[in-house]
């Protein structure tokens, strides 16, 4: 069961609340004068029900928001599991094709393999996994973690296009072979038995992935590969037109069923994320399961207290439109009886 604590980030805020006393002061006194003038002039005085209601929807206002400058956070801790002898990197194409998209303003080539990268993470939780750019070297952008808020940060912040940059001058820029670094310059950690690449790519390489056929060995890993982008992908400048010098490779899909195929993996197009998930997950999803610690979230409250200050704001509103007409109503029905004495 997940434990739950609540805590104040700016606590000052709370001394908002005492605006509350206002409304509360203020009905008091004009309900006391009201009631006082009515038994001068041998009248009834008015219900009570008629100015508490506005008084109560203006001070839970003032309370509602001291609560959310007080910046309240809920944080929930949940015990967290891995498995301790499996490990996953997200290696993601990061060439100048992949700025490549369907249309001015849709998604790029790069833009679907970040989304492509955070639904297969989402689908093996329990794995610690890393992330890396590839052109024609791979660049650990972070090592493999179970700390899905790092994991996302890194994809959102440091997988951009040329990082890192080719270290040689080429039409084509990717090179499969950079694959074989990862088992080779400790991107898994020391004595990891199940190691998965997850390669997302647009297929357009240098024929030169004969190499990776050593992923397949007793000292690789699997190899998941997910294609994004068609051959219909253009590259697009910032005023809608089409960059001359791109061509797609057509060769792109064969491209990578051959790399998948050395390495002794699996192919997938980016429509096929759901078998590409199920074959992570049985790649990776293996091996003894631990209990590592717990994972702390935590959930801001304040809008929430925004929110509902705002709705009793408009309660007030709407209870100060709709009262002169009922006022006005009352005020004729007595005038009527005063004249006609019925």
């Amino acid at each position: 069961m997940p434990l739950a604590a609540l805590s104040l980030l700016a606590p000052a805020g709370l001394l908002v609340c005492l605006l509350a006393i206002l409304p509360v002061a203020v009905v008091a006194l004009a309900s006391r004068r009201q009631r006082r003038v009515a038994r001068a002039l041998g009248l009834k005085p008015a219900s009570w029900r008629g100015v508490v209601a506005p008084a109560v929807l203006a001070a839970s206002s003032c309370v509602a928001l001291g609560i959310a400058a007080a910046q309240p956070v809920l944080t929930t801790a949940n015990q967290q599991s891995a498995r301790t002898s499996s490990e996953i990197v997200f290696v993601t194409d990061v060439s100048r094709s992949m700025l490549a998209s369907a249309g001015p303003g849709e998604p790029t080539r790069l833009d679907r393999a970040r989304a492509a990268v955070a639904e297969l993470r989402a689908a093996v939780p329990e794995v610690p996994a890393g992330i890396s750019g590839l052109t024609d070297r791979a660049l650990p952008y972070v090592f493999p973690t179970l700390d899905a808020g790092v994991f996302a940060e890194t994809l959102s912040r440091s997988v951009r296009i040329d990082a890192p940059p080719p270290q040689e001058t080429s039409t084509v820029a990717t090179s499969y072979a950079a694959l074989t670094s990862l088992v080779r310059d400790g991107f898994y950690s020391s004595g990891t038995k199940h190691r998965t690449c997850v390669l997302v790519t647009d297929g357009e390489t240098r024929s030169d992935s004969g190499e990776v056929a050593a992923l397949a060995g007793p000292r690789g890993c699997r190899l998941v590969v997910v294609r994004v982008g068609t051959a219909a992908d253009r590259i697009y400048r910032s005023d809608g037109l089409i960059v001359a010098g791109y061509r797609p490779e057509s060769s792109a899909a064969t491209a990578v069923e051959r790399l998948a195929r050395l390495a002794g993996g699996s192919a997938f197009s980016q429509g096929e994320l759901t078998a590409a998930a199920a074959a992570l997950k049985q790649a990776a999803d293996t091996g003894p399961r631990e209990r590592v610690g717990q994972e702390a979230k935590a959930h801001g409250l304040a809008p929430w207290f925004v929110g509902l200050a705002l709705f009793g704001v408009v309660l007030m509103v709407i209870r100060a439109v709709r009262r002169p007409a009922g006022g006005l109503h009352r005020l004729r029905r007595h005038r009527y009886d005063a004249a006609t004495g019925f």
